[in-house]
């Protein structure tokens, strides 16, 4: 399982990348039941962006478009940096 940012993870199966919050076990991390599947990485990590600020905006953590916008930015900076500060 990779690491995207904050407790949003990505796996995959044979023929599908799925993204989710991941539940730590003490075998080994599993996600939750409100995984995703997606057919391209590109489309996976984009739509998990949008879902973490969607889970930022319904708990209130995120009140106005400004905040929105600047959420996603720090969401893209995240993702930067975990693969090394090279955009992709």
């Amino acid at each position: 399982m990779i690491h995207l940012f904050r407790d949003y993870y990505l796996s995959a199966n044979g023929s599908s990348y799925i993204c989710g919050k991941a539940a730590s076990s003490r075998a080994e991390r599993l996600l939750r039941g409100s995984e995703r599947y997606y057919t391209n990485l590109s489309h996976a990590v984009a739509s998990t962006a949008e879902i973490a600020l969607c889970d930022a905006i319904a708990v209130g953590e995120v009140q106005t478009l400004q905040e929105a916008v600047q959420e996603l930015r720090c969401i893209r900076d995240e993702i930067i940096a975990a693969i090394g500060g090279k955009e992709v």
